[in-house]
């Protein structure tokens, strides 16, 4: 399927979302009683009654037209003047390959691309590349680590496209492009749950995973929900295994003035053989000479060196309360607490190799160490409601704190960072593998993670948002500062010294919202962000110096037509960000790191899902991007490194009866630019992947069960995917199959 085919599909699908179905009612219709005595019908008109409600997912589609809204609350999507998907449960569990469950279940949103694989969780917002850092969880940040995320304990992911910043308040790790927030599962009212599902994919990993949940005490004011999964065994690719163990609790409490939900847990994972990530842009001995890629590689064969290994505990805890302070207002405290400790770490330099030439040499260092991250979050907030005649006001005023500290191992020799000893190196090619290895290290040599680094981030955030008849204007603007402390090693394992730098800026959030109509929505906003500002590393003439924070501005302007149950949306945006350069100037031995310029990006996202017929349900989404980099240096007037044109995904779902549903997704990615260590452009191919698969319900004696099978990547195809600001080809992975079984015990 080309672009174009693709487009189209997704096109006639928007058009048809007016569509009257057979058996729909007329809005002209007309209401009447009957006079028993004279058989003529009267007619006459109600009052008209204000009713207000939430629309909810019944289960039905893959994404959903209600979602939170960071701390300005749960909204319609028609409502709110910016694009957000709200991804279902059961778009999680349809999609969710086990290889990389939830970024591939993040595809429903059609600003999302994927650069994914079993260790890490890369995906990009509108061409912004992001991670499982950038994960929210109920609203708090930094609960998670990059690698492989577990998927059993989260019920919706609410995608908001674009800086996200002014919703959501401070985080230790922003990315500009949007927002990704968990919603973690809870117990349901009126039904106790006891599910068992168990799973076998085609390289022979098995899967236990266990959901409990129930409601409690006076009417049912109290919810426990358990989720716990076991996973271990080969994947698809050859030499791969992957072990993850998980176990969360979900208590939640809703009282007659207040609600308060706590969400803790522990995972484990280990990813063994997992080596995905191929960097063009080497120097030296390791400067690619080709020009172009080599062709992709199957992505059954595995290039991980014997005995690479990545394996991280993470123990996490979310508390989330809110309190009535009287009719109209409330105060909400968020909390949160996550640690994460890689216990074990032997791979390659920054986890890729450094490919040579088209016949595909590649070669690399490499590393071991253990390290850690300890995150803390608090927000404190009000929100209510003022009206001034015809004009109601929903203020929102919040405060939060995050402390985020960074550990990471240190030689014996006291080198850390940039400056780690050489282990040892790889040398292969995409033929043949990987050829040899050579070890230059005692195990006894590495000493445990050590405090690196804290940074702690104060933030404010004040938003109105003004409705007035048809239109809702939303004002917002948000305040950090930010205080970063590093600390480097002399000898032995001792801190011998620190650095500690600052910086602030604010970030205003504008948008505005009309609906000429109950059907149809137009909005426009404007948003901005930034980070806290980067610590030039080691090698530059101004190491040591704090840059000012890059700031990302958003411009977009968009319609939303919701028309039967089928919603579909058109927008158009803008985003610039700041960069940093590095010059050398007359006479220095080293570059200075300066920041200069911009990287631009213009796109148009179309999206639509829902039920487009009685038995059918349609999600699709397209996106164009075009980039430029602003900047003083040869680079001036090129594409962004390793952000696609197109990119495109179309799910259909046929459920003949209540027993059976098929269901088939198609994914695109267009073309992407990468540069080589010489400026040099080379173009990641654009791809086309196939997943398809067939859920039967049944019943084993009294015991409902669904049996389901799914093969991703379908016809088997090659692929190199490209990653936002990297000169990376990341191979694709092979076509796999999933079989599960799943019971309501």
């Amino acid at each position: 399927m080309t672009k174009r085919k693709l487009a189209l599909a997704v096109a006639l699908a928007a058009l048809g979302t007016s569509t009257v179905w057979p058996g729909g009612a007329s809005a002209a219709e007309k209401t009447g009683a009957h006079d028993a005595g004279t058989g003529s019908v009267d007619t006459y008109e109600l009052e008209p009654v204000d009713v207000t409600g939430a629309r909810m997912d019944d289960g039905k589609n893959l994404t959903s037209s209600t979602g939170g809204t960071g701390f300005l609350g749960t909204k319609d999507v028609m409502d709110v003047p910016f694009t957000q998907t709200n991804i279902t449960n059961k778009a999680i569990t349809q999609y969710g390959d086990a290889s990389e469950p939830l970024t591939s279940a993040l595809l429903m949103s059609p600003s999302v691309r994927t650069s994914s694989s079993t260790m890490y969780n890369d995906f990009s917002i509108r061409g912004f590349q992001m991670n499982a850092y950038q994960f929210k969880v109920n609203g708090v940040p930094g609960m998670f680590s990059q690698t492989n995320m577990p998927s059993n304990f989260v019920d919706r992911m609410e995608v908001v496209s674009g800086p996200a910043i002014g919703i959501h308040g401070s985080t230790n790790s922003e990315s500009a492009g949007g927002s990704v927030n968990l919603v973690t599962k809870r117990a349901e009212y009126g039904k106790e749950r006891l599910t068992y599902t168990e799973t076998i994919g085609s390289g022979g990993a098995l899967g236990e995973i266990v959901d409990i949940g129930r409601r409690f005490g006076k009417s049912e004011a109290w919810g426990l929900r358990i989720n716990a999964e076991n996973i271990q065994g080969k994947t698809a690719v050859d030499g791969e295994k992957l072990t993850t163990r998980d176990f969360y609790v979900n208590l939640d409490h809703a009282g007659r003035r207040s609600t308060t939900n706590l969400f803790a847990g522990y995972r484990y994972t280990k990813n063994e053989g997992g080596q995905r990530y191929f960097d063009f842009s080497g120097t030296g001995a390791n400067r690619y000479t080709g020009d172009r890629l080599p062709s992709a590689p199957s992505g059954r064969h595995n290039y991980s060196f014997p005995g690479q290994y990545i394996a991280v505990k993470t123990w996490t805890a979310v508390l989330n309360h809110e309190q009535k302070l009287g009719d109209t207002w409330k105060a909400f405290f968020n909390a949160g607490y996550s640690r994460n400790y890689g216990s074990g770490y032997v791979m390659t330099a920054s986890s890729k190799v450094f490919v040579r030439n088209e016949a595909g040499d590649f070669a690399n260092t490499l590393w071991t160490r253990s390290y850690g991250i300890r995150n803390v979050y608090a927000q404190l907030g009000v929100r209510g409601t003022l009206r001034i005649g015809d004009v109601k006001n929903d203020v929102v005023l919040a405060l939060d704190r995050d402390w985020y500290h960074a550990y990471w191992g240190y030689e014996r020799n006291g080198q850390y960072g940039n400056d780690v000893p050489n282990f040892g190196s790889v040398e292969g090619s995409l033929r043949d593998g990987v050829r040899s290895v050579i070890w230059n290290y005692m195990p006894a040599s590495v000493h445990g993670a050590i405090k690196s680094g804290v940074t702690t981030y104060s933030g404010i955030s004040l938003t109105d948002t003004i409705e007035y008849k048809k239109m809702a204007v939303l004002l917002g603007v948000h305040h950090h500062s930010v205080k970063a402390t590093s600390y480097a090693a002399s000898s032995g394992y001792n801190r011998a010294r620190s650095t500690t730098v600052t910086s602030s800026a604010n970030s205003p959030t504008y948008g505005i919202v009309y609906r000429p109509t109950e059907d149809l929505s137009i909005y426009a906003n404007h948003s901005e962000s930034f980070d806290k500002g980067n610590v030039v590393g080691s090698g530059f003439m101004n190491t040591g110096a704090m840059l000012s924070p890059a700031k990302t501005k958003q411009n977009e302007l968009g319609v939303k037509y919701r028309k039967r149950g089928v919603l579909a949306g058109l927008s158009v945006f803008q985003i610039e960000q700041d960069r940093t350069i590095d010059v050398r100037y007359t006479g220095d031995p080293n570059p200075t790191r300066v920041m200069e310029g911009k990287n631009k990006f213009k796109g148009v996202e179309l999206s639509v899902s829902g039920q487009i017929a009685p038995k059918w349900t349609l999600t699709g989404g397209l996106m164009h991007l075009t980039t430029e980099q602003q900047t003083n240096t040869g680079y001036n007037g090129k594409a962004v490194a390793g952000v696609a044109d197109w990119s495109g995904m179309l799910a259909v779902e046929y459920a003949p009866d209540a027993q059976l549903t098929a269901f088939a997704r198609a994914i695109y990615s267009g073309s992407a630019p990468i540069y080589t260590g010489d400026a040099r452009k080379l173009n990641v191919p654009s791809y086309l992947t196939c997943d398809l698969g067939v859920t039967y319900k049944t019943k084993f004696g009294a015991v409902p069960a669904a049996l389901s099978l799914t093969c991703y990547n379908l016809f088997d195809k090659r692929y190199w995917m490209s990653r936002p600001t990297y000169n990376f080809g990341i191979q694709g992975y092979p076509r796999s199959l999933v079989l599960s079984m799943t019971m309501d015990i």
